[in-house]
């Protein structure tokens, strides 16, 4: 508990300032509004000066000698956490708490006799040390406020961006809270990417210099950021197509972002320093995963069909026809496996003949896409 000697003097005058308490406290009112901080339309006079007059008959009550140390803890406490609440910066707030010295100072010192103005004088610092006092419950009401508040919008946007995120929600009104809270356009058109997780140090650092508009998060170690669909092109597109992100296709509405951020995560396993993974790119590992254990089934029976071959032929046939998929021309690949393209031919023939799967025609070719991929 907080305790200080008072005087006699300081004890008659703030004895004397309690019957003036009410034309001291709308002096300090109208001294408080000059401030910065302190419009009208934030605080009303009514609510400044039922403050003002609980905090200087708080003090001189102390100054009395009356133990009032809790009753202004909690008072000042409650002051601090208000004016958080109201918006009002703690500059200012401090500034007007501590006017409360110089109002008591100027209260008092007309109640004291000539004769006893310089044991007044002397005895200042007990003043002083009360509204110190004050001050520090204050600040401290303030800052708990302040960190209390945070804390709770934290949760909040944790909670609009998992809803966000779920592609089970199909609450449009709280999709319309999480697009406001995290400032996106709830019918707007966004790219998802999200960051593969070897390379997401520097994740956040290069998206604000590449991309300014995204809005940048982070879940459950996940770093991903959400832009407008329509600032990813030209050199834009083509810097985030180099970076080591996963990036999903354009999501039309927040209610499609749980989607594509599904798939942006996904795709961000594949993505490589200088590389971005993209459906475009990463189809066949896209659908391998999300096919799974389909895909590996599919995968085993085609390479069961191919058991009449040797170990050896087997390979040269995958070799060639993972080559084909590639370049797209029997030439290219006899040119890059060292052999004649009449040999390429045979053994894409071979392989259509024992899987069914002809690669030189679009439904062969993404089926056998999708077989060796899984096959790897």
């Amino acid at each position: 508990m907080h305790k200080f000697e008072r005087s006699g003097v300081i004890a008659r005058s703030a004895e004397a300032c309690l019957g003036e308490l009410e034309a001291v406290a709308w002096h300090y009112v109208r001294s408080v509004r000059e401030l910065t901080g302190y419009a009208e339309t934030v605080i009303g006079d009514a609510e400044l000066y039922g403050t003002a007059r609980g905090t200087l008959n708080l003090l001189l009550g102390l100054l009395q000698g009356q133990e009032r140390f809790e009753e202004l803890r909690s008072h000042s406490l409650g002051v601090g956490r208000a004016r958080a609440r109201q918006g009002i910066p703690l500059e200012s707030l401090l500034r007007a708490v501590r006017m409360d010295f110089r109002f008591l100072w100027e209260a008092m010192r007309g109640h004291v006799p000539p004769g006893e103005f310089l044991e007044f004088s002397e005895e200042v610092i007990s003043i002083w040390e009360a509204v110190e006092i004050h001050t520090t419950h204050v600040q401290a009401g303030y800052t708990d406020e302040i960190a209390r508040v945070r804390a709770e919008l934290e949760l909040e946007h944790a909670f609009l961006l998992r809803h966000l995120l779920s592609e089970s929600s199909t609450d449009e009104r709280l999709h319309a809270q999480a697009a406001e809270a995290l400032g996106l356009q709830a019918d707007g058109v966004h790219i998802v990417f999200v960051a593969n997780r070897n390379h997401a140090r520097d994740f956040t650092d290069w998206v604000g210099r590449t991309l300014p508009t995204t809005v940048l998060l982070r879940l459950d170690g996940v770093e991903f950021g959400i832009a407008p669909a329509g600032d990813v092109t030209g050199p834009t597109e083509r810097a985030l197509l180099e970076k080591p992100v996963g990036i999903s296709p354009s999501a039309h509405g927040v209610g499609e972002i749980a989607a594509m951020w599904r798939v942006a995560r996904e795709l961000s396993h594949w993505a490589e320093d200088g590389e971005a993974a993209t459906v475009g790119r990463h189809w066949a590992q896209l659908a391998r995963a999300r096919l799974s254990p389909v895909s590996d089934a599919f995968s085993r029976d085609v390479l069961d069909s191919l058991g009449q071959f040797s170990e050896r032929e087997v390979d040269l046939q995958i070799e060639t026809v993972l080559n084909f998929l590639r370049i797209g021309s029997v030439t290219g690949v006899s040119q890059r496996m060292f052999c004649h393209r009449n040999t390429v031919v045979n053994r894409l023939r071979r392989f259509a003949d024992a899987t069914g799967l002809d690669v030189s025609k679009p439904m062969g070719a993404s089926a056998a896409r999708l077989a060796l991929e899984a096959a790897r």
